[in-house]
């Protein structure tokens, strides 16, 4: 039997932790956003066999050839021996950036590939530059179908931020550990995390629902290649 009157009373110990998951989470998802379009563009518009396309491509099977603990361990271990002394805070932005990177990357590269190769024949055809088509032509149309793919990868992104436990960051999951341990109340603190973690994955799938249809509602969208 659930005991309500004990979650109304831990409840307030879990707020500040849901607050680093947001932000933890919304931080690397505005870098993660701003790095995985920049990349996949140039993956797009690099030379094949190139230097360029050969280190994204090594990117990308490292990152999703390997547990995303693995990667939080790189992070907080060789980090600091950069010269980064960073706190775990930023440790964990950058793990998860590096993580999430790795498939947006892929996603912005399927969705520029499913867009018909003729209109950018078309636009050189009558004098715009490569670069120019890119961003005028075929990116504003790629952008509406990475929309159900890149949904799906932040939603991992924030359920991914609860592995940040092990480098000791005090976030939802950590503090939700801490409960269970002085409590051995296990119900009610795990059922209070999912409602958490359910309310942060459904804001962002509303989120971007209304940018696919309000903001980028221009053409059909098209399934692209899915994330984890």
């Amino acid at each position: 039997m659930i005991d309500f009157n004990f979650i109304a009373e831990i409840l307030p110990r879990l707020l500040n932790p849901f607050q680093v998951t947001i932000a933890v989470s919304l931080i690397s998802l505005g870098l993660g956003l701003v790095l995985g379009l920049s990349l996949g563009m140039l993956w797009v518009m690099s030379a094949p066999g190139g230097p360029a396309r050969l280190v994204l491509n090594s990117y990308v099977w490292f990152v999703r050839g390997t547990p995303i603990i693995i990667q939080i361990y790189i992070a907080y271990f060789f980090l600091p021996k950069l010269g980064f002394n960073w706190d775990v805070f930023w440790i964990g932005v950058v793990a998860l950036t590096i993580n999430t990177v790795g498939y947006q990357i892929e996603i912005v590269r399927a969705a520029i590939a499913s867009i018909d190769q003729g209109q950018q024949e078309a636009a050189l055809a009558i004098g715009m530059t490569d670069r120019h088509t890119m961003l005028w032509i075929i990116l504003p149309q790629a952008l509406r179908r990475m929309i159900p793919p890149l949904t799906n990868e932040l939603a991992n992104l924030v359920k991914a931020s609860s592995i940040l436990s092990v480098i000791s960051l005090f976030e939802l999951t950590k503090a939700g550990d801490a409960i269970i341990a002085s409590s051995f109340r296990f119900v009610e603190v795990l059922a209070l995390l999912s409602i958490f973690y359910f309310a942060i994955v459904q804001t962002l799938s509303r989120i971007a629902q209304y940018l696919e249809n309000q903001v980028f509602s221009y053409g059909p969208p098209a399934p692209v290649g899915q994330s984890q």
